[in-house]
């Protein structure tokens, strides 16, 4: 034993002696001591490259860049020999999980990823990997050099650089020259946009496996490459809680496998122990679950990683001093000394289990190719699907990694799980209807994403409780307990081109299906096109066209007459449109197109409200739909500014969910006007608690048959003993909520607003719901109190039942659309899409 530890003290000085003679420490380098003050993401960049130029123990590689053109990029740190072999690891590694075929060499060690920095302002992160970085290539800690010999480790020390240095700017022009820990001061207290989240205002953490965001597209893209055994997720919370590290919190999601559970146990034991010494104060299993399966420490897990999560007490209004309700002054070196403390123990644990660590990853992806764990074997998607839905549909399968193919078995029938009457029912398979096996690498993703019912051990969960893809891309779709056969013959997407017309004809008509229609309208709106849309189906020349259906006509659009063709055929061949030219405006059946049943429209100027009262992440993803989806021009005018303006120079304002009666009068002014006010989630309380509207009105009509109805509990009842302890308050009041439970909402497919919609959609809920309009448009409702899948307590339910989800009304000259829940959560909810463009241009 004694001679172990001199050992180890021994190989510390050596490396410690050689590095530090040609390695700069921190200090050195940015011209001042960690933890005075924060570092531009730029510099952090600058070091890692230093370090890699300088140190055979690391090697620098950039593996994207942000929204905003900053860096991305990670370091890696392990022996020479290692890093001289890392492209053989990394191969090893993706063989042995059934991702690359080749032949394995017999090398496999494990890969350590420590990733900081999600979050913009939990800043501290950047600052630890630095010192993290620093103390590895300098050997200046007991056990250095054996974890780098027999690991490598990864280094990414700013998942969100936009976010970092939004707030790293913001802290640096308000920060006092004499440090100033007061709470009240200027550089505790940012304003809106919080720098938690990257330019268009995500939560990076919460993208893992939607992947809507360039970030996490770039770096899963980098990650996929190697797949590590560890990843370690370093954050902050609030500034007067402590630190948490693992073990996490129940819920856990039941795909997670008794060694993932395991292993958390491991990774507290040692971390406990280091923190101890340090005499820190910690907590685990509380708050921080492993249940939602986008998170950096979930998503890990279900591929085949360890992941965890580290919460640092501080966070944006911590700084680099700030004086806690104890009196003690928490300061930007204590955050990083427990980050860099949490790091060293991943580091560790990692190290003493990395055998095991190696043949537990393994067994994790040959037990899916193997032996399956979903009871259900295959999913079949059928390929009639809306197209613009199943395109992304299967774009979230490739950039997870989820083998897809197409059917086999074609013309037979099964019986399996009908996602859509939440039941089961007989499907036939057709040509081109696509397979999910769960015989396959990423079998337990695929069970995490595709079960109907996600089955929760406890519904005290840090996020939502229902994803199962079917619903959010609104698919038909089967489970099936069989294991169908693939057809491998390959994938084959039909590319639409649209040949220039040879005559000029009278119009172009594109059978209304989906978001492509949609796309195309905007596309043809930026380019100044008037157009029409068909409030009624039709036939033409023997061509059945569905309501919403587009027609754009020669002679609305005299003023492009020179290039009104290839305008038209160019922008339906990028969106992937379907063009049929037509000689003439008189249909077979239905509405000719210069009825007024075939509507005229025109490009429209939209305003999305921001700032102080509004949702950020709310409003980050509106402009994101407009920018990267729609690709549609939107104005964002700040709450603040807005009274300056009367809006008059848009026709579509939309509000996301906050609080706007400061510009009440301002709103109201411009609906009244006859401007069309898009309402989502909170903000329909604007209009629900004016008296006038007919949503008020409809409200009041509800409360007074509640209090009828409502059984009154007496003060002298001892239940409420029970119901109001103080353990259980937190449970009692989950009997009120949703924990972003999935509803069926039943659709007016005639109304404009659902055209390409079908009949019944489904939507992620946490609102409670609105009654019936008496007067008005009652567009999407919930009939059933049941969700078709997630958490919702019990007296949700009982409230939930015959409320509104989308509606109308008019006020004056213009209307209200109210939407009660987030139709596009956080982007990946791709089957609202419709619905957001169709109020916006219908």
């Amino acid at each position: 034993m004694k001679k172990t530890f001199l050992a180890a003290i021994a190989s510390v000085i050596i490396i410690s002696t050689v590095q530090s003679q040609v390695i700069k420490s921190p200090a050195e380098f940015l011209g001042y001591e960690l933890g005075t003050q924060f570092t531009y993401q730029y510099r952090a960049v600058d070091y890692f490259r230093y370090i890699a130029g300088n140190s055979p123990l690391a090697l620098y590689r950039e593996y994207g860049t942000t929204n905003e053109g900053r860096t991305l990029g990670v370091c890696f740190v392990s022996s020479e020999e290692n890093l001289a072999n890392l492209e053989e690891y990394r191969k090893n590694n993706l063989i042995k999980a059934g991702l690359l075929k080749g032949e394995f060499t017999g090398k496999q060690i494990p890969f350590i990823w420590l990733a900081y920095n999600v979050h913009g302002n939990e800043a501290v992160g950047m600052e630890a990997a630095i010192k993290t970085l620093y103390t590895l290539v300098s050997g200046s800690y007991p056990g250095v050099s054996e974890y780098l010999k027999s690991c490598i480790i990864v280094i990414d020390p700013c998942q969100n650089p936009d976010g970092h240095d939004l707030y790293t700017n913001r802290y640096r022009n308000t920060m006092n020259s004499i440090t100033n820990p007061n709470a009240e001061s200027w550089e505790h207290n940012q304003g809106w946009p919080g720098a938690r989240t990257n330019h268009y205002l995500f939560d990076l953490n919460r993208d893992w496996t939607w992947q809507t965001q360039a970030e996490t597209q770039q770096r899963l893209s980098f990650y996929d490459q190697f797949m590590p055994q560890v990843h370690a997720d370093f954050h902050e919370m609030g500034v007067e809680s402590t630190f948490f590290f693992a073990p996490a919190a129940n819920p856990w999601n039941t795909v997670i496998t008794p060694w993932q559970h395991e292993f958390h146990k491991l990774m507290g034991d040692v971390t406990s122990a280091l923190f101890n010494e340090k005499f820190k104060l910690y907590f685990t299993k509380e708050s921080f679950d492993l249940f939602y399966p986008s998170y950096g420490d979930t998503w890990p897990i279900l591929n085949g990683a360890v992941g965890f999560t580290f919460e640092q007490g501080g966070g944006g209004p911590a700084g680099v001093e700030y004086k806690l309700e104890s009196g003690d002054t928490l300061t930007l070196k204590d955050r990083i000394d427990g980050h860099f403390t949490a790091s060293m123990a991943a580091i560790k644990v990692s190290y003493e289990n990395r055998e095991k660590l190696i043949s537990e990853y393994n067994q994790y992806f040959e037990e899916g190719m193997k032996n399956p764990q979903f009871q259900y074997k295959s999913v079949i998607i059928k390929g009639s699907n809306e197209k613009a839905n199943m395109a992304d549909f299967l774009k979230l399968l490739e950039r997870n990694q989820i083998r897809y193919s197409y059917a086999g078995n074609t013309g037979k029938k099964f019986n399996g799980f009908d996602y859509s009457s939440e039941k089961n029912g007989d499907v036939t398979i057709e040509k081109g209807d696509i397979l999910v096996s769960a015989y396959q690498p990423q079998s337990h993703l695929v069970k995490a994403l595709f079960e109907p019912v996600s089955k929760i051990t406890d519904s005290l969960t840090y996020d939502i409780t229902a994803w199962a893809l079917p619903y959010v891309y609104n698919l038909k779709a089967f489970a099936l307990t069989e294991r169908i056969t693939p057809d491998t013959s390959k994938i084959v997407i039909k590319k639409i081109i649209n040949e220039d017309s040879k005559t000029k004809p009278y119009a172009y008509v594109a059978n209304f299906t989906g978001f492509d229609e949609l796309r195309f309208m905007a596309a043809l709106f930026n380019k100044n096109v008037k157009l029409r849309y068909s409030l009624y189906p039709f036939v033409l020349n023997g061509n059945n066209f569905n309501r919403g259906s587009i027609v754009v006509t020669r002679g609305d659009n005299k003023d492009v007459e020179l290039t009104f063709d290839k305008i038209v055929t160019t922008a339906a061949n990028e969106c992937q449109v379907q063009l049929i030219p037509t000689i003439t405006g008189l249909v077979d059946s239905g509405k000719d197109f210069g009825s007024e049943n075939t509507p005229l429209v025109k490009k429209r100027s939209v305003a999305l409200l921001c700032g102080e009262g509004t949702s950020q992440t709310s409003v980050g993803e509106i402009w994101y739909f407009f920018e990267k989806e729609l690709k549609y021009p939107v104005t964002l005018i700040n709450t603040e500014t807005t009274k300056k303006f009367d809006l008059k120079d848009y026709e579509v304002v939309i509000l996301t969910t906050g609080k706007y009666s400061k510009i009440k009068d301002t709103i109201f002014n411009y609906v009244k006007k006859g401007g069309r006010v898009i309402a989502i989630e909170k903000a329909i309380s604007l209009f629900a608690g004016e008296k006038t509207t007919a949503l008020a009105k409809a409200i009041e009509t509800r409360t007074a048959e509640q209090k009828l109805t409502d059984k009154k509990i007496k003060s002298d009842d001892s239940t409420l003993l029970k119901k109001f302890e103080y353990e259980n308050e937190n449970r009692y009041k989950l009997s009120e909520n949703s924990i972003g439970s999935i509803y069926k909402v039943r659709l007016d497919d005639t109304h404009p607003y659902t055209f390409g919609m079908s009949k019944d959609w489904f939507v992620l809920t946490d609102t409670s719901g609105y009654p019936y309009l008496t007067t008005g448009s009652n567009i999407g409702y919930i009939l059933e109190k049941e969700p078709v899948s997630g958490f919702a307590g019990f007296k949700f339910k009982d409230k939930i039942k015959n409320t509104l989800v989308i509606g109308s009304e008019k006020i004056g000259s213009g209307e209200v659309v109210y939407i009660t829940d987030d139709p596009y959560f956080r982007a990946f909810w791709k089957s609202g899409r419709v619905l957001l463009g169709n109020t916006i241009f219908r």
